[in-house]
């Protein structure tokens, strides 16, 4: 019986030898050989083969499911993309309305700091530059004194600061100067008269 199982078992070995030997492996080859020879002829074999086997009714039919499927994916990905677009040109506008509300802000302020600029300048008057306005009061003091008695000017003289003092009998005329150190006292009249030889000599 064990010997009977074995040479059962030695001829399906044999049998399935024989068949990768005989037909599977020369059909394989033969196969081969022949989608090379199609492809090196220009020949598309996987289109031509889909071509034929579109023509098979359950083959064609799972060939258009399929196709339909991938259409539809992408149908689907195209609506997905322009959502997107949509969503991205709703976020744009309103980042320009708001760069826009922005600047009318800032001109807003602008020209409230160009008002507000204006009625300071207008409260305030016309301005004369420091150095000219400190000019025209020397002027003025010394066209006043000028006019002043020699009294009244060798009474008020004696109370401003010694620079103050030689600066405005500096100004003075000669016989105006004199007439009011004659008005001085002596110790005065001498300091002043010091001063302007002093000033006069720099």
């Amino acid at each position: 019986m064990e010997q009977f199982e074995k040479e059962e078992e030695t001829k399906k070995t044999s049998k399935f030898q024989w068949f990768l030997f005989v037909v599977f492996i020369p059909l394989l080859f033969t196969i081969s050989v022949v989608l090379l020879i199609l492809t090196f002829s220009g020949i598309n074999v996987f289109e031509q083969g889909k071509k034929y086997a579109s023509q098979l009714p359950f083959v064609s039919q799972w060939i258009e499911g399929t196709e339909a499927n991938e259409k539809k994916k992408l149908q689907e990905q195209i609506v997905e993309l322009k959502a997107t677009i949509v969503e991205k040109e709703k976020q744009l506008t309103k980042a320009n309305d708001a760069l826009k509300e922005k600047e009318g802000e800032i001109d807003a302020l602008k020209q409230e700091i160009a008002r507000l600029k204006a009625e300071k300048e207008q409260a305030q008057g016309p301005t004369t530059p420091p150095t000219e306005q400190t000019n025209t009061s020397r002027v003025d003091v010394v066209k006043m004194y000028e006019t002043m008695s020699p009294k009244k000017a060798a009474e008020i003289i004696p109370q401003m600061s010694d620079r103050e003092a030689v600066d405005l009998l500096s100004q003075l005329k000669t016989d105006k100067v004199a007439a009011i150190l004659e008005k001085m006292d002596a110790a005065n009249a001498a300091k002043y008269t010091s001063l302007l030889a002093k000033k006069a000599n720099n």
